[in-house]
């Protein structure tokens, strides 16, 4: 690792080696020689930036990262240039191939990594994906007979998990002005306004109040397509109810969470969904805290609901198999609020409540994020919970 200080670096060279040396503890506890990381988001995380010029719009020139269990890490890339001012990394290997993965390059960083006939971690398992093509991958396995390719996902996901004070500030940052962004377009969305220019209106204030991006912006409609993320040009109408679901990125990391508007006075029906949403969300949040079980807080959340629909005639559950997950530099990442999932909340951890409601036709998910704390959890997502009545 360089050790001088990088003036415009995303992180601390000192958030960096604690990465590498939280890393390493779970890579000797598998076994693993070295972690071989390609995936955009996981290179992201071990790079402290990114060697791509287009992100996940180009697949062109994939880029590795080598963590040893011992020594220093290694980067094979043509990015060279893109990680000088956000890179700690010091042993930068280029390669100027076009049509093919840069398979010699990357062997003999391997074999420099210590990893000979060792045992290499590898991006394999749920929710991660490898950023080189699956031939390339193959042909790299049979090129190393002696090296034995393991699944890491375990490894990279326990890490990304729990965030950093350095982490959290970006996420905090992205919640900030995800809130703004959303109560301006609030003030301007009108009846005969098509969803597109509503999602463009709504990518243009995220920039103006000061994020680097969107995560994405999806009106929840309650109607065919909406869901999709291409909008259509599809005028919205007065009396319709707007889930605004979206989050701001900053640097690399980004929230998602959603609010709700009428465009019109709302009915008496939807006022009673709404607060009853809102007491079932009160209830997951509450049950938030280190140990405590995702699938505890989904029982939890599943409680509330069943105890919301008996209170209201006509209420109904909505939503997914889970009712919440993990954000960071994606918008789901692990654990997931489902009752399968049993990972115990650890502080540090950045997920969502997400419960839904259904009643009188319309469609409700409700969501807020959290950090988990060392006795409990705190809301980053401080945004006004009033369903919005545009009435002009």
């Amino acid at each position: 690792m360089a050790s001088r200080d990088l003036e415009y670096a995303m992180f601390s060279l000192e958030e960096m080696e604690r990465r590498y040396a939280r890393a390493r503890e779970e890579m000797d506890r598998r076994g693993m020689d070295a972690l071989f990381v390609t995936g955009e988001e996981n290179f992201q995380y071990f790079a402290g930036t990114t060697a791509s010029t287009a992100l996940h719009a180009s697949l062109t020139r994939p880029s590795v990262f080598i963590l040893p269990l011992e020594g220093e890490p290694i980067v094979v890339t043509q990015g060279q240039d893109n990680l000088a001012l956000g890179s700690y990394v010091a042993d930068v290997r280029g390669y100027a191939y076009l049509f093919e993965f840069p398979r010699a390059v990357v062997v003999q960083a391997l074999r420099d990594a210590g990893t000979a006939e060792g045992s290499v971690g590898v991006e394999l398992g749920q929710e991660q994906r490898l950023g080189m093509p699956a031939g390339a991958y193959q042909s790299l396995t049979s090129a190393l007979p002696d090296v034995l390719f393991v699944d890491a996902a375990d490894v990279i996901v326990k890490l990304r998990m729990v965030k950093s004070e350095e982490e959290l500030a970006y996420i905090r940052q992205a919640g900030e002005v995800t809130a703004r962004a959303r109560q301006r377009l609030f003030g301007m969305i009108r009846p005969g306004m098509t969803e597109r220019e509503a999602t463009r209106l709504m990518r243009r204030l995220i920039l103006e109040e000061g994020g680097d991006g969107t995560s994405f912006v999806m009106l929840l409609l309650g109607i065919p397509g909406s869901r999709n993320r291409f909008s259509y040009d599809r005028k919205l109408n007065r009396g319709q109810v707007v889930g605004v679901d979206t989050g701001a990125r900053v640097g690399m990391y980004t929230i998602e969470y959603t609010r709700w508007g009428v465009l019109g006075r709302a009915k008496d029906a939807l006022r009673r969904m709404y607060v009853a949403l809102l007491e079932v969300n009160r209830k997951m949040a509450a049950a938030l805290g280190p140990g405590v079980r995702c699938s505890e807080v989904y029982r939890v959340g599943m409680e509330a609901i069943r105890k919301a629909c008996v209170k209201n005639s006509g209420l109904n559950r909505f939503g997914p198999s889970r009712m919440g997950h993990g954000q960071g530099l994606l918008i789901t990442e692990p654990p997931s609020i489902h009752p399968d999932d049993h990972t115990p909340l650890r502080p540090g951890m950045v997920l969502s409540t997400e419960p839904g409601l259904t009643a009188d036709g319309v469609q409700m998910l409700w969501e807020d994020v959290f950090v988990i704390t060392d006795n409990g959890s705190v809301q980053i997502t401080r945004e006004s919970d009033e369903l919005t009545q545009v009435l002009s």
